[in-house]
């Protein structure tokens, strides 16, 4: 398998996937019988599950894998998301802001063409967090990386502070 082969989730065009892998395939000139076995070191996640659980002799040919695939992921190219679908993330009640913030990055980029700018706006109204309202307040994010990155100093600090302990002579009054 070459290096450079980019690994297929279900979350991407499946289009793009098999052209890619068609076009390593006849470089690589491949027999038809190897596709499809090097086909399936090239999923993962939903993609790689879909393929676990077909029926043993299912596929005849590659051209039937081919088919059997763009019919099962060929659907979420279609079901392409508005991107104010974005502004329907929001923290759920008992939910951790680390356990949101890894549902909000998986989420939103599941949404294609939301601008940088209503993401950072969508996940700053969204997290619930009044300290971290507070810390985005002195000086909003110009970029989604640099939100994440902040977003994790949050959490780390919060962090680094519930498991600071104190010495317990430091609360002990002195009688004057």
């Amino acid at each position: 398998m070459p290096t450079n082969v980019k690994i297929y989730d279900g979350t991407s065009d499946p289009a793009d996937h098999i052209t890619r892998f068609t076009g390593m395939g006849n470089s690589a000139e491949w027999p038809m019988p190897v596709w499809c076995r090097m086909f399936q070191q090239t999923l993962d996640g939903k993609a790689r599950a879909w393929f676990d659980k077909l029926p043993s002799g299912s596929i005849d040919s590659w051209d039937d894998l081919e088919e059997k695939f763009l019919n099962r992921f060929g659907m979420l190219k279609a079901c392409d998301k508005d991107p104010t679908e974005i502004t329907k993330i929001v923290r759920r009640a008992n939910e951790t802001l680390p356990n949101f913030r890894e549902r909000w990055v998986s989420e939103s980029n599941a949404i294609p063409n939301v601008p940088e700018l209503m993401r950072i706006s969508s996940f700053m109204s969204s997290h619930k967090c009044p300290e971290l309202s507070k810390r985005f307040s002195d000086k909003i994010p110009k970029t989604i990386d640099e939100m994440l990155r902040r977003v994790d100093d949050y959490v780390r600090s919060e962090e680094a502070f519930r498991n600071t302990e104190l010495p317990k002579e430091n609360f002990r009054r002195r009688k004057p």
